[in-house]
C-alpha cells in the first residue's frame, strides 16, 4: 500500500495554491490544474459546492461551531437513512479515528472494506466504505451496503467541515457503538451537500462521463465516473508527476481511482493525454 508519507510529497509537489474554484485549483504563479483527485469523493461537487460555504458561514456566525445538541442531527439521519435504505440507525463522530473506534466497539475490530481500493477484499470487514456513486465500484445490480452490517459513507462535503458518519443495519449495533456530540456546524453542512449531491447527480451521468474516453482510454480504466490510472512500467510516482506537468491533479494513492470532474474542457484532457504520451516514450 502506498504510505501516506508518499503520498503528502507528491502533493506538495504542486505549487501553492491560492484559490480553489469547482474542480480546478489556481496556484500563485498564474497555473492552473483540474481537480481528477476530489479528495477520494469528498470534494465531487466541486472545491465547495455552490451554498457549503455559505451555510458554514451561517452556522459560524450564530456559534454552531461547538459540539452541543441540535436538531439537525435526526434531519441528517433521517436523510442518510432515505439514501442508503438497507440502514435503520446513524451516528456521527468528530474524525474517522473516533468512528473505527466506535466500529471495534460494536463489532470486536475496525476492519473497513472499501470496494475502490484496489486488490482489497472484504470478506472480514464489517462495513463498507459507500463513495459517491458507489453502484459503480460494484458488482452490477448490487446494492449500496451489500450484506455488511455498517456502512461508512463518505459525504459529498469537504472534510473539515462534514462529520464522520458510521450507518447500521440494527439498532442493537448503533447502541454499542454510541456516538459523538458533533458541531451543529458539521451536520448542517452535510446536509446541505447531499441536498446538492442529489440535484447534482441528474447532469452527472453516463453521457457525461463518457465525455473524457476519448482522451483519456489507454491511461485510465473509466467504471462509472470514476477513473483507475493506468501508469504500467513508469510507476504512480512518474504518472502523477507527467499529469501535474500537463496541468491536471490525479489521486496520489494508486490503489484509489480519480473522478470524471463535473466540468471540463478537451483542451485540457487533451494536454493530459499529450503528457501521458510522453511518458511513456
Amino acid at each position: 500500500m502506498h504510505g501516506d508519507r508518499e503520498q503528502q510529497d507528491l502533493l506538495r509537489l504542486l505549487p501553492a495554491i491560492r484559490r480553489a474554484r469547482l474542480w480546478r485549483l489556481y496556484a500563485e504563479d498564474g497555473r492552473r490544474f483540474l481537480d481528477l483527485w476530489m479528495d477520494g469523493g469528498r470534494a465531487i461537487l466541486g472545491s465547495k459546492g455552490s451554498g457549503i460555504g455559505t451555510v458554514v458561514k451561517a452556522a459560524v456566525d450564530v456559534g454552531l461551531s461547538k459540539p452541543m445538541p441540535s436538531v439537525r442531527e435526526r434531519r441528517l439521519e433521517k436523510e442518510l437513512l432515505a439514501r442508503y435504505p438497507l440502514f435503520s440507525a446513524a451516528r456521527f463522530y468528530r474524525d474517522d479515528g473516533r468512528a473505527r473506534a466506535a466500529l471495534e466497539r460494536a463489532f470486536g475490530d475496525d476492519a473497513i472494506y472499501d470496494p475502490a481500493r484496489r486488490g482489497e477484499a472484504g470478506p472480514s470487514a464489517r462495513a463498507i466504505v459507500l463513495r459517491p456513486f458507489a453502484e459503480a465500484l460494484s458488482e452490477p445490480g448490487s446494492k449500496a451496503g451489500g450484506d455488511f452490517p455498517a456502512a461508512f459513507p463518505l459525504i459529498p462535503c469537504p472534510a473539515p467541515f462534514a462529520p464522520a458518519v458510521l450507518l447500521f443495519r440494527d439498532n442493537s449495533s448503533a447502541e454499542l457503538a454510541g456516538g459523538d456530540l458533533v458541531a451543529p456546524l458539521y451536520l448542517a453542512a452535510a446536509s446541505r451537500a447531499l441536498a446538492e449531491f442529489a440535484t447534482f447527480s441528474e447532469a452527472y451521468n453516463e453521457e457525461h462521463w463518457r465525455r473524457t474516453d476519448r482522451r483519456l482510454s489507454g491511461h485510465f480504466e473509466r467504471r462509472g465516473p470514476w477513473l483507475y490510472a493506468l501508469p504500467g512500467t513508469a510507476g504512480h510516482a512518474a504518472f502523477f508527476r507527467a499529469a501535474l506537468a500537463s496541468g491536471v491533479l490525479v489521486s496520489p494513492d494508486p490503489e484509489l481511482p480519480c473522478l470524471v470532474p463535473g466540468d471540463f474542457d478537451d483542451g485540457e484532457l487533451a494536454r493530459l493525454r499529450a503528457g501521458l504520451d510522453g511518458m511513456e516514450v
